[in-house]
């Protein structure tokens, strides 16, 4: 692991040095949760904020893997099935077909995100989650969907009976002891308390105030609360190695497996390689990105997991746009080895 952990450190300080991102933190883990981690670079412009262990990042779109956690663990204690309808759940979704499965692996039909509109309010995204058109049949194509995730922390609160915050905080965050996870909101105090210092910025945004720093970079996510299924949670990376390590157990393994559709299964992407018109896709590696720089990975093979934590978008989502692109390094290094 040691060997490997300096490799992909190799990789991340040519991404660190060659291009405009500040930082970034590398951790590898174990089904034993047996952690090796790295810190490379600044969480900002100014020499004197370095990565550090301690430092929180958004986890932007990983959130949704701690959502598809929250939901194969209430189905490996058989208190849930996840080949319900969604409308089971939440009565006002306009699609009765569409299950929990379809939605944690993308093939529901539904489309990526709400409507387009620099005045999206509340209750024009809640209204869209319920009545947005479907794109195909469920269960017949792939498509990546932030509204499915959505819709899954809003019935995961219905399933649980509380807030998204507290769901999550009693089906993940404590189980796994994650003492540095969470949503930024008045619904987990604790966390709400953390210095500011502690994190690294997102975005300089002068609508909303200037430079976000504990508080969640995602739009949707921010009209609604702070805390939803596809985008809000932050956390360290001693605590996303924790919570890799949970999915590296062979029950959650088993239950990835037997869920695959195509090249997604539940919450996650499987890595695919020989290029659009003939894609060979690899069932023993796995991976999954964040917006804000994140990214998280499986290699069921070794039996090894991979966190990357990154601000990419600092200042600006602008100021790197290539690291759609270059992000791939990593679980290519990973996943090579």
């Amino acid at each position: 692991m040691e060997q490997l952990l300096e490799h992909l450190a190799t990789v991340g300080q040519r991404l660190v040095t060659e291009k405009p991102l500040p930082g970034m933190s590398i951790g590898l883990v174990t089904p034993q949760n047996q952690q090796q981690a790295c810190y490379l670079g600044q969480i900002d412009d100014q020499a004197m904020h370095p990565v550090q262990a301690e430092t929180i990042y958004d986890l932007a779109s990983l959130t949704k893997l701690y959502t598809a956690s929250a939901y194969l663990h209430l189905a490996l204690d058989e208190k849930f099935d996840l080949d319900q309808p969604l409308k089971k759940v939440l009565p006002n979704f306009n699609h009765p077909k569409i299950t929990f499965k379809q939605i944690l692996g993308h093939n529901s039909g539904l489309p990526s995100s709400v409507r387009k509109t620099t005045h999206l309010t509340k209750a024009m995204l809640e209204n869209d989650l319920y009545t947005r058109e479907l794109l195909n049949t469920p269960g017949t194509e792939i498509h990546y969907s932030d509204v499915g995730y959505m819709l899954l922390g809003k019935a995961l609160s219905k399933v649980m009976g509380m807030s998204l915050e507290q769901a999550m905080q009693t089906l993940v965050i404590t189980p796994l002891q994650l003492k540095e996870t969470g949503y930024r909101t008045n619904a987990m105090p604790e966390f709400m308390a953390i210095p500011e210092s502690r994190f690294a910025p997102t975005e300089i945004n002068p609508d909303r105030g200037g430079e976000l720093r504990g508080e969640v970079d995602d739009f949707k996510a921010e009209l609604l609360g702070g805390a939803a299924g596809h985008a809000g949670i932050f956390s360290t990376q001693a605590d996303t190695l924790t919570f890799l390590s949970d999915w590296l157990r062979p029950e959650m393994v088993a239950l990835l497996r037997e869920s695959r559709f195509d090249f997604r299964t539940l919450g996650w992407h499987y890595w695919r390689f020989g290029g659009e018109d003939f894609p060979s896709v690899e069932q023993d590696w796995l991976y999954q990105t964040g917006f804000t720089g994140t990214i998280m990975a499986l290699n069921l093979k070794t039996n090894q997991g991979l966190s990357i934590l990154s601000n990419r978008v600092y200042p600006n989502r602008q100021v790197y746009d290539w690291w759609r692109v270059d992000r791939y390094q990593m679980p290519q290094a990973f996943f090579a080895q």
